[in-house]
């Protein structure tokens, strides 16, 4: 017999807990459904983000900090944060502090199942099927586990994908700086599309290095764990029996030019990554999501239809398909774009344009900050192939 519920939530990572966390909070009264192949807490991964106001979970936040530094070809330095902070919150973490909120409910109940399917059927209802072979239904499934149903891969102009291996490390040395980490520190030597070190400073002598690349296709393990293993020897004279891997992340979010897709069938909607929230130009979704998944929560709480997942303004979405050309056409086109937009505006003005904040006349500073040619070559391909 079907297992009938208010509402489903499908998939128990970053934006499936979300939700359930902010209906939680809110008091949503209806029966919940979380269904996912694991509960287990791993802490495999490692969410970043900016922000102005108070953040997210700031109980649960491991490390915040107020500067960042970039080094793009010739020109390298380290921004004051002002009014934001940078943030990261580990993925184990999260997962143990809203399921040891959301257990004690009784309107909640958790089944740790492979999914199999999901879809629409008369009546108004959601239907979700398990590998096992059990039934759920509801008014509304909220999905993060499948890909967007209607998305045609070969209509997706520039199929970027951003991947990256982060290694944890524990130094016999203490040669970190706490308080400094780096945003984006350029590997001139890469050719095959745009890569970075991302280095997140804990301690003197613990630290999370990611070896990032922007590029259409993944590398082999061992290219990401080289690449560490020199820039730990060059940048802070660390051979390989000086210090120890703790753990191990890798990630790859798509950065593409995809087609706003919000559900995944009639009552069935998709969330984060499957419903296109990473933005498009730089992979990032943390913020994103969460604004999505509150306004969600507060409309379900409300009883109104459940809001739409967040879609850009028109002016984004181009400036978004400008910059994956390229980052798509041309390594050093992208370097020297990266390099004139930090060194010609504030850290401040790249986060608001980043975050979609910037008026059209704030918009033009930055447009204007940066090399012509590149983006002109943007603007010609796209009206040619529009």
């Amino acid at each position: 017999m079907a297992k009938n519920y208010d509402i489903i939530i499908a998939g128990a990572g970053l934006s499936g807990l979300s939700l359930a966390w902010y209906l939680a909070e809110g008091g949503y009264e209806g029966k919940i459904a979380i269904v996912d192949a694991t509960f287990a807490p791993a802490n495999d991964k490692t969410w970043s983000f900016w922000t102005k106001d108070k953040p997210p979970f700031e109980d649960i936040i491991y490390k915040t900090w107020s500067s960042l530094y970039v080094s793009v070809l010739d020109y390298e330095h380290t921004f004051a944060l002002k009014d934001y902070t940078y943030n990261a919150i580990r993925s184990g973490d999260f997962k143990e502090h809203v399921l040891s909120r959301i257990k004690k409910l009784p309107n909640v109940d958790l089944f740790e199942e492979g999914i199999l399917d999901m879809f629409s059927k008369k009546k108004k209802k959601a239907v979700l099927k398990t590998k096992s072979g059990d039934t759920f239904v509801a008014k509304y499934i909220f999905q993060s586990v499948l890909p967007p149903t209607g998305l045609d891969r070969t209509k997706i102009k520039y199929p970027l994908i951003q991947h990256f291996l982060g290694w944890e490390i524990q130094s016999n040395q203490s040669v970190f700086d706490p308080d400094l980490p780096t945003f984006m520190h350029f590997d001139e030597d890469w050719n095959d599309g745009v890569a970075f070190m991302y280095t997140l400073p804990y301690s003197k002598n613990r630290a999370l290095f990611e070896y990032t690349i922007f590029s259409k296709s993944l590398e082999e393990e061992e290219l990401y764990e080289d690449k560490i293993v020199e820039y730990l020897r060059e940048n802070y004279g660390l051979n390989e029996n000086e210090y120890i891997v703790g753990r191990k992340e890798f990630g790859q979010i798509p950065m593409e030019d995809r087609p706003y897709l919000p559900w995944y069938d009639k009552r069935v909607m998709n969330l984060g990554t499957s419903a296109g929230l990473p933005k498009p130009s730089t992979g990032y979704a943390f913020m994103r999501i969460q604004k999505h998944v509150k306004l969600l929560a507060e409309s379900l709480i409300s009883g109104n239809k459940p809001v739409l997942p967040t879609h850009s303004k028109a002016q984004f979405r181009y400036y978004d398909k400008l910059l994956l050309h390229i980052l798509s056409t041309s390594t050093n086109d992208s370097l020297n774009v990266f390099h004139d937009l930090f060194k010609n505006n504030s850290i401040q003005q790249v986060f608001a344009f980043l975050d979609e904040q910037t008026n059209f006349f704030e918009d033009l500073k930055i447009m204007n900050s940066v090399p012509y040619t590149p983006f002109l070559k943007a603007i010609r391909e796209n009206l040619r192939h529009k």
